[in-house]
Order: structure tokens, then sequence, then C-alpha cells
């Protein structure tokens, strides 16, 4: 029998170790398949400043004017990064949260038969297990909010059952329980307003109209070798729109199931606590 359970062990451990490699290849390819699309935007801006140099359309003379304008547009673009960086270092918490309260509570429920010999826990076991499960599912995009909050609530239920058959310290235990429980749909209702709340609207317009304004400037822009021109247009304009499509990617840290996300927050460890409870 211990053969077979390090068989099973040892299979679900390279099956894990599997999908984890399988992971990181598709988030690789959509971060060059990203790099790409900015490539080719650049590109565009680049044959658009050809045609205007050869049609004798550039018409602004570089100067420190200029200079502000690309500084004021980086700096803007800094302070929207920054803002979404904060949101999404306090969203890679949640699945590890997710992953703590699972544990305790299975391991709370399990303890329960120690103390209560009668006590009967595997249904609440296997609801906490099942959650999990579904969580991860959610997490990845390929489920429903409603859905979860209806194993949740049955959960819920199971865990309830589970703590009235035990006769000791019940304000203790049930306290501990329910506190779990709590801090799940708290999370659940956390990861839900991030994927549904953007960050401030009026901001990311002011970061596309002086975007906008700046590849224009860069456009009509006016220098003494017009290779020189077209450089800078490259750099800056890769730069620019490299930011933008990362701030827009990040906005949303739990974007797994969106194939144009790159940037996501990692759930591995959610993963891992639920393979444990299986």
């Amino acid at each position: 029998m211990s053969e077979l359970k390090n068989v099973f062990s040892w299979s679900r451990v390279h099956l894990y170790a599997a999908m984890v490699m399988r992971r990181g290849r598709m988030l690789r390819l959509r971060r060059w398949r990203s790099i790409s699309l900015v490539l080719a935007q650049v590109a565009l801006l680049c044959g658009v400043k050809v045609l205007m140099h050869l049609a004798g359309y550039e018409l602004l003379v570089v100067n420190q004017l200029f200079s502000a304008a690309v500084a004021s547009t980086v700096f803007l673009l800094g302070f929207l990064l920054s803002g979404v960086l904060t949101d999404f270092k306090e969203a890679e918490k949640i699945p590890g949260r997710f992953a703590a309260e699972l544990e305790t509570l299975s391991l709370e429920i399990g303890a329960i038969p120690v103390f209560q010999p009668s006590a009967q826990v595997e249904q609440a076991q296997e609801s906490v297990t099942v959650l999990g499960k579904l969580l991860v599912v959610w997490l990845c995009g390929n489920c429903e909010t409603e859905k979860v909050l209806a194993a949740y609530r049955s959960t819920h239920a199971d865990v309830v059952q589970a703590a009235v058959q035990y006769s000791g310290d019940v304000s203790t235990l049930r306290g501990r329980l329910m506190q779990s429980m709590s801090v799940i749909l708290e999370m659940i209702y956390r990861v839900k307003v991030i994927r549904d709340t953007g960050f401030v609207p009026l901001v990311y317009w002011l970061a596309n109209f002086s975007s906008t304004l700046l590849f224009g400037g860069l456009l009509l822009a006016r220098a003494n070798h017009w290779f020189d021109s077209l450089f800078f247009l490259a750099v800056i304009s890769f730069v620019v729109l490299l930011i933008l499509r990362l701030i827009s990617d990040i906005d949303n840290p739990f974007g797994l199931g969106d194939p144009d996300s790159a940037e996501n927050v990692s759930i591995d460890v959610l993963e891992r606590t639920v393979a444990f409870l299986e």
C-alpha cells in the first residue's frame, strides 16, 4: 500500500511539474508576442516618418521645449506604472492567503476526530478540496464567480456541520474555522473587485493622449540628419508603447485566461496546496 501511495505521489509531482513548465512556455510566448506587436507598431511609425521626410513635412525644430514634452510624458507613464505595480504587488499575496486558509481549514477539520472519535468530517474536508480546485480554475479564468460563491456556501455549510460535532472548547475551534472561511470569502470578493476595476480612467486617457502628441511631434520633428530623428522615434516609441501595454496588462493581475495577458500573479502555491489536499 505504501508503495502504491509513493507511485501516486510521484505521478502527481510529475504532472504538476509538467503543468508548470507548460504554463511557463505559454507566458514566454505571450511576452514575445507582445514585444512583436510593439515592434510592428514602431515599424509602422518609422515608415510614416520616412514618407513624411520624403514629402518634406518635417515642420518642427527640436529644442528644449520638445525635450520637456518627452520628459513630461515619461514622468506621467512612470506615475501610472508605479500605481498599477503597487496594486500588483498587493495582489501577489492573495493566492498565498487562499492556500494558507484552505490548508488550515483542512488540518483543523482533520483534527476534530482526534478529540471526538465519533465525528464524521470527510464531507467537510472533501468540500474544502473541491473549493480549492474551483478557486484554481477560477483564477485561471475558466469559471464564473457565481459558481465559486455557490461552492463557498456549500463548503461553509459542511464546515459548520463538522464543527458542531466537536464537544470540547467549541468557541476556539469554531472561531478559527469561521475566521478562515471569512478570509476566503473576503479574498474572493477582493479578486472580483480587482478584475472589475481598472486604474483611474482619466489618467489612462491622459497617458494615451500625451503619448499620441509625443509621437506626432516626433514624426514632425526635423533634425540635422533625418536618420537621427528616425532613430530617436524608434527608441522612444518602443519604450512608450511597451510601457503602455505593460500598464494595461498588469492592471489585471489575475488575467491568466486572457490570451493577450503576459504578466500575472503566480498561483503555483495554491495549486501545490490543492494537490496536497487531494
